[in-house]
């Protein structure tokens, strides 16, 4: 390769590596206010709550759900966070946390559905997706452990040798 090309190529991971780090803190200012939103949304439910207990409009329900989905907001926030950060340290993409992220995503979108309206294709296209996300997650986790346990008896095999 070329001085020019590799010079050319340093520049341009250069403005990469920016580029994400940007991303990493523009995303990191994001989870904290939506962190804080909830914190608020929760503190200021309860407050109410406690506040309208005994009425008969209090819509625990309703509650619930806006709690059950900022809080996987954060959530996925938090995961994208550690993706870029593994992105950073290793130059590589984890799939396994990716699958993650869109499991929780999934998630908390079934949370806000409102199930009674839907069609039964719909229903059965997102449970499958959850089914497959999960399923690959689980594939993806089984084979890293596999490969470490390899790995750890090469390595006891490789001791025994040199003895």
């Amino acid at each position: 390769m070329k001085k020019i090309d590799r010079k050319i190529l340093n520049v341009v991971e250069s403005i990469e590596k920016w580029i994400i780090i940007i991303l990493l803190f523009s995303l990191l200012l994001v989870v904290i206010y939506t962190a804080i939103v909830f914190l608020g949304m929760l503190f200021s439910g309860i407050l109410d709550g406690i506040e309208h207990s005994f009425s008969q409009d209090n819509n625990i329900m309703k509650h619930l759900h806006q709690v059950f989905g900022g809080f996987l907001s954060v959530l996925i926030g938090i995961e994208l966070l550690h993706t870029i950060k593994m992105y950073l340290k290793e130059d590589v993409v984890h799939v396994e946390i990716v699958l993650l992220v869109a499991l929780i995503g999934v998630s908390r979108h079934v949370i806000d559905l409102d199930i009674a309206h839907m069609k039964a294709l719909t229903l059965f296209g997102i449970s499958s997706l959850i089914i497959v996300l999960a399923g690959g997650y689980y594939l993806i986790k089984k084979v890293m452990r596999t490969d470490k346990n390899a790995a750890n008896q090469l390595e006891k095999r490789a001791e025994n040798l040199k003895e």
